[in-house]
Parts: C-alpha cells; structure tokens; sequence
C-alpha cells in the first residue's frame, strides 16, 4: 500500500504542474485533461490529501423560517455542509461564486462528503481539479433537505414546508451573510441528481433573478403520467396501505415517493396525518385517475419549460442522465426537454451516457459538473 501511495502522489503531483499547461494549448485536449483529473481526484481520495489539498468542509445550522409551518413537525432549521475553496483561510478580501447542491431522495447534504458516491469527497476532489487547471475556485453548499417524508423536492407545500422559499431566501441570504460571496445571480448555480436534479431545475427556470446557471443530474420525475401508468400500481398500493407517519418509514421506497410528490401536487390539509390528496385510486389491478387531482400532478417540469422561455434564456443549461437508469422515464425525459429547449432555441448542454441512476455520480460531478460551472459563473 505504502508503494501505491508514493505512486499516485506522484501522479497528482504530475497531474498539478503538467495539466495545467495542457488545458492552455486548446480546447480538443480538455476530455483527456477532465479524465487526467478525475483520476487525481481518485488518487487523493485514497491516499488522503497532498500539500495542495488546503480547502475545508465545515457543518453548520442554518435558521428556516420558511419552514416554520410545515405539518409534519420538522423543525425550523437546517443542517448545511459547506466547502470552502483553499484560498478563502488566506486571501481576507476575496469573494467566490457559489454552487449550490441539492441532494437526492432519502438521502443528505453529506453524500458528497461521505463517499456513498464512489468513494466521492467534494473536497479532494474540488482541490485536485483546481491543481490541475481544470476548475476555479467556488463555495459549494450542501443543505441537509432530508425531512419526513424523506424529501420535499425542493417545493413549497402547506405539508412539508416552503422548501422552495427556503432554498432561494433563507439559505441564498445566510451564505451571503456568513461568507465572502459575490453577492449576484451571475454567481450562483445550482445542480442536484435525482430529486435533487428535479428540484434544481425547477427552482432555477422558476427563480433565473436568484441563479445564473443549472446542471440536472438524472433529473427524476420530470414527467408526471409516468406514476400514472400501470407499472406504479405496486407503488400506489403501498401508500394507500400507509396510515401513519410510522406506516411511511416502513413503506416501500417507490410509495414513499409518490406519497412526498403528492405533499407539494396535492396537499390536502384536511386529511391528517399525511395532509394529501392522491391523483389515482385503487381500481382492482388497475389505477383509475382522479380528474381533479391528476390535473394538479400535470403543472410538473414538462409543463413549465414551454411557458418559460424568457426565464430560460437567462440560464446556463446543462443536463444528463444514464441510459441504462432503472427509472427509465428519466433519460426519456432528459431527451424530451432537450428537444424543447432546442425547439424553443435555447442553448443548453444535454447528454445520455452509459451508465445508470447512480453509478456515475462522482465521474460526472468531477468531469462535468464542476467545470460546467467553473465556465458559466461569473468572478469579481
């Protein structure tokens, strides 16, 4: 092991002084740059960081206002994982851009952090990018939305909370205040994968004052007839059968989901304990649509994106997703809004890979992500 360490420290070591001067000699080099770097960032994940790695991840508690009514009895404040780049200790009078992550269903704001994506740390990774040319320097903010019903993709709901308003105002304004931003659209991203992907999209297209740029990592549910369809029976049979918030931690995960999509479609605050209305019903082994709240379910991304072309067209656009996701409405999805971005003549980034939901999370965060924004947001 002791060999291999010296070896690949001898590989970052190269990737610092050598990458830079490729990335300098043109655009056509930058893939090989990008896999050079991502394979330093392994590197330094294994063997723990070199001399350059002088960044810092702190956890910190962030007030939620907008979160104070929720009816499930989630509290008012949140946990925050923040990087901060290795000059920020250093150079007193900087400012940085600011990304800001949103994690996926049932998770938290520490998977980047924990390696429960490929072994992946936000910050070894960042450090090793930077060495090797191959990004700028930025803040990344990792707030903790996990509640409940183990996500409120990031919407406002009488049940789960304004997860929306707090995204944009209570946590866009305390990382203001708390640390050396350049306090302006034109510096602020936002990217999630999964629910964290829908949730970035839609809070980007909806709020293009307060971010400047998006990246939607396998985007999920994007399209609502999909849990319309025969295929979710098994799911809506679930929820039905949930009575209790004790019920719900017991439930299937795919259950899970459609109940937290129906606490921002079809909140019902007449119907405690869950306070939600479903858009189908049990109909033997079948789902009938209930009218009146499938049309509710239907204002989804899909539905968004042609009405807000102007909003659009303020954004830096990139998504993706795995061809071989096992839900595969996802890069259906991601193929149709490119379509329509295309149609509405926007620009944008989209992609299909080999891959599936989560298998290439920390590839793609290191070769795509973070040099996407490293292009699109501004620096004072």
């Amino acid at each position: 092991m002791r060999r291999y360490e010296l070896r690949c420290r001898n590989f970052v070591r190269m990737a610092e002084h050598i990458l830079p001067k490729t990335i300098c000699r043109g655009k056509p080099r930058l893939t090989g740059v990008l896999a050079l770097a991502a394979l330093a960032a392994a590197c330094v994940s294994l063997t723990g960081p070199v001399a350059f790695a002088q960044a810092v991840t702190r956890i910190d508690t962030v007030p939620a206002p907008s979160l104070a009514a929720n009816l499930l009895g989630d509290p008012a404040w949140r946990q925050v994982s923040v990087y901060l780049p290795p000059s920020y200790a250093t150079h007193q009078q900087r400012r940085y851009p600011v990304v800001y992550w949103l994690h996926g269903f049932a998770s938290a704001d520490r998977e980047l952090i924990s390696g429960i994506r490929q072994d992946l740390n936000i910050r070894l990774a960042m450090d090793s990018l930077l060495a090797a040319g191959a990004a700028r320097e930025m803040i990344i903010v990792m707030p903790n939305a996990r509640n409940a019903f183990e996500g409120s993709f990031y919407a406002n709901s009488p049940v789960t909370g304004r997860w929306e308003d707090f995204i944009v105002r209570d946590l866009v304004s305390w990382v203001d205040r708390r640390f050396r931003t350049v306090r302006a659209r034109s510096a602020r991203g936002i990217a999630g994968s999964s629910m964290g992907g829908f949730g970035a999209l839609r809070v980007a297209l909806r709020n293009p004052d307060t971010f400047s740029a998006v990246y939607a990592m396998s985007p999920c549910c994007l399209d609502s007839e999909v849990f319309f369809e025969r295929s979710w029976l098994a799911a809506w049979r679930g929820a039905a059968a949930v009575k209790t918030l004790e019920d719900f931690q017991r439930a299937p995960f795919r259950s899970q989901l459609v109940i937290a999509r129906s606490a921002f479609y079809s909140p019902d605050t007449a119907r405690p304990p869950l306070y939600v209305a479903f858009p189908v019903e049990l109909d033997g082994d079948s789902l009938r649509l209930v009218p009146a709240v499938a049309a509710l379910w239907r204002e989804d991304p899909m539905a968004l994106i042609p009405r807000s072309a102007p909003a659009l067209r303020r954004l830096a656009i990139a998504l993706d997703a795995g061809a071989q996701d096992g839900f595969p409405d996802i890069p259906r999805n991601v193929r149709t809004v490119d379509s329509l971005l295309t149609a509405l003549g926007i620009a944008h980034e989209a992609e299909i890979y080999q891959g599936g939901h989560v298998d290439k999370v920390r590839e793609r965060i290191v070769t795509k992500v973070l040099p996407f924004f490293s292009r699109a947001l501004s620096s004072p």
